[in-house]
């Protein structure tokens, strides 16, 4: 996944996007958990949606799969393992992020699996630049004068979800969460972009 070359000719926020990217897992740790459904939302720097995917996702290596965390993502066992293999959901997630500006809430997280996961089926390719709304939500309330969940950030900024801890809809809620973040950060213009990185 290529990030976006802040310093080329962009003259518009619509010209350049972010690939806002959410993952299901079974559990909080990316060396024994596994994802169970992933969603990308690409969206340009006026908050267009221009492309998105998503899908259930079933393991690479399904004896050692270790079904969790049901009652948070509300997945069946038998929804994984109709899903779409790991390898086939992990390379069109690569591909639909190609040459966009990765984002998450709480990038941390979902990288870690991004990345232990395309390990697992032999896909390369490592995040370094990237948006972490969450990192962006603490830093335009300093005071910390709200929580800063996801959850919470859609009730202050009056975002809808159609449902929580869906892929999806999270990625969606997540998309447009970056637009309020970057007017009260003031980023109008693609010179401007690289004030988004998580550092």
């Amino acid at each position: 996944m290529k990030n976006p070359q802040t310093d080329a000719p962009n003259t518009s926020m619509r010209d350049i996007s972010f690939a806002v990217v959410d993952f299901e897992t079974t559990g909080v740790n990316p060396e024994t958990d596994r994802i169970v459904q992933l969603a990308a939302i690409v969206v340009n720097g006026e908050g267009e949606i221009v492309d998105s995917f998503d899908t259930v996702v079933k393991p690479e290596s399904p004896t050692e799969y270790v079904h969790g965390a049901e009652h948070i993502h509300g997945i069946s066992e038998a929804e994984v393992q109709s899903g779409m293999p790991l390898k086939d959901a992990l390379r069109k997630l690569w591909s639909i992020s190609e040459g966009n500006l990765f984002t998450a809430h709480n990038a941390r997280f979902d990288l870690g699996f991004l990345h232990a996961e395309s390990a697992r089926v032999g896909l390369g390719g490592r995040i370094h630049n990237y948006v972490d709304t969450l990192a962006l939500a603490r830093k335009t309330d300093e005071a910390r004068t709200r929580r800063h969940s996801l959850e919470a950030l859609c009730e202050h900024y009056g975002i809808e979800r159609t449902r929580s801890h869906e892929a999806k809809a999270d990625a969606t809620a997540t998309a447009e969460l970056l637009m309020h973040l970057m007017k009260e950060m003031g980023v109008e213009s693609p010179d401007q972009v690289s004030e988004l990185f998580a550092r």
